[in-house]
């Protein structure tokens, strides 16, 4: 079947879907063009306007009960097509980042939520939605999630949404496609066992494989009603845990893609994504096995990325150079808030990457694959596409927005200067 046959069977299917479980508004031909492409398109905005009782705008504007999903139903439009109303469970999202639905909140939508078991819209059961009120240029998870994707690390498609509450405009979002069964099922052609999330400040040491779906370090987002039970997560900590550098080396090609964890850092480490596995704060990352127990980690939150220096005013009060920048091959680093919240100047990476760092070959797969990730953000033109996004978000930005995406666009250029001399130091060719 031609291009064109798979995308007419893709959009029928997706009228199927719809029809089956109830949610299809509006006419067929609408439907069939609709598709989770249109929601994922980062060259066009979407509109998303949710319906929100008032039980449930009560329940999301308190903290005891805003990240519980409560009774909404959205409304989707993209490319002309509306679709909707649909039934929907909806909760706020985030942590230090958590904003009440009076303010600007992240969302998590579930299509299969209580009464709504097995409704799916597209095929899709879950979405995230972003205020990115953390990035002060709008673009970070855009481009981030997109050179991890060109380096073959598996990670979120995005598109950008206008969200409406209520009938009230509350600007540009980022739609993250969400990690689940459904994602997996669409990025490996191997079967899943697990998809674990891993919490904050918390690494592969032991006893971390404790606790149950939902409790311990590492929580069970898919899997556990297969397989309730982490022993893959502790065959991973064995060997993440193992001081012989050689004998970890090779244990960890058993218990993992190892190309892959070194591409995820590589990634990580060029976006400044100190938020994540290989940053101090060991965050932001997801981890599927398969049924033979080996993982993949998949990156998470990289909102606060390319160096945005949140510890400075450089909006009001312009700093020359105010970009936040980490040593790519230091066991320890810093963070812009370190010395204000843990009084410290560096804090130790994840253990993995650490010891990938002080074994020869694993520091020379690292380097050479930062070196590919360099060469790709040029090769992809990430800062065009930047510009691009910018230009297509403009309506929903201001003055202070729009310089953050300049210092954000010149920072990719920064940092591959820094990864060439890094290369030169370590004779990386």
């Amino acid at each position: 079947m031609n291009t064109n046959g798979l995308r007419v069977a893709s959009r029928l299917l997706s009228v199927v879907l719809l029809v089956t479980s109830g949610l299809l508004a509006g006419t067929s031909a609408q439907a069939a063009a609709f598709t989770q492409a249109d929601l994922y398109d980062s060259t066009k905005i979407s509109s998303i306007a949710f319906s929100i009782p008032t039980a449930s705008v009560s329940s999301l504007n308190s903290r005891a009960t805003a990240k519980n999903y409560t009774a909404a139903s959205v409304t989707f439009t993209a490319g002309g097509y509306t679709m909707g109303p649909i039934q929907i469970g909806l909760r706020l999202k985030g942590s230090t980042s958590l904003e009440l639905l009076n303010q600007t909140p992240s969302f998590k939508v579930k299509f299969n939520w209580s009464a709504l078991k097995g409704q799916r819209f597209l095929g899709l059961k879950d979405m995230t939605l972003n205020a990115m009120t953390q990035d002060g240029s709008k673009l970070h998870e855009f481009a981030a999630y997109k050179l991890f994707n060109a380096m073959n690390v598996p990670a979120p498609r995005t598109g950008w949404a206008s969200v409406k509450v209520n009938g009230v405009d509350r600007g540009i979002y980022v739609n993250i496609e969400t990690y689940d069964d459904i994602f997996m099922s669409n990025r490996f052609t191997d079967t899943s066992l697990h998809l674990y999330e891993g919490l904050g400040l918390n690494d592969f040491k032991p006893g971390n494989a404790s606790g149950t779906k939902n409790t311990g370090q590492f929580l069970v987002k898919e899997g556990w009603g297969a397989a309730p039970n982490k022993n893959d997560l502790q065959a991973l900590i064995n060997v993440a845990g193992n001081s012989n550098a050689a004998t970890w080396w090779t244990q960890l090609a058993t218990v993992s893609d190892r190309s892959e964890l070194i591409r995820m850092w590589a990634v990580e480490n060029f976006v400044g994504q100190w938020d994540g596995y290989s940053g101090p704060i060991i965050n932001n990352y997801f981890l599927r096995s398969n049924i033979d127990g080996k993982f993949v980690m998949m990156p998470w939150g990289t909102d606060q990325t390319f160096g945005e220096n949140r510890q400075t005013d450089y909006i009001t009060k312009p700093i020359f150079g105010d970009d936040y920048f980490f040593e790519m091959d230091k066991a320890a680093v810093g963070y812009p808030w370190s010395m204000q919240v843990q009084h410290v100047k560096t804090m130790n990476r994840g253990m993995m990457f650490r010891m990938c760092l002080v074994y020869k070959p694993c520091k020379t797969e690292y380097l050479t694959d930062l070196k590919l990730v360099s060469a790709k953000a040029t090769t992809i033109k990430l800062v065009t596409a930047m510009k691009s996004a910018s230009t297509l978000i403009a309506p929903y930005t201001n003055s202070a927005i729009k310089k953050e995406q300049v210092r954000t666009q010149n920072w990719v250029a920064k940092q591959q200067l820094k990864v060439a001399a890094l290369l030169k130091l370590n004779k990386i060719r």
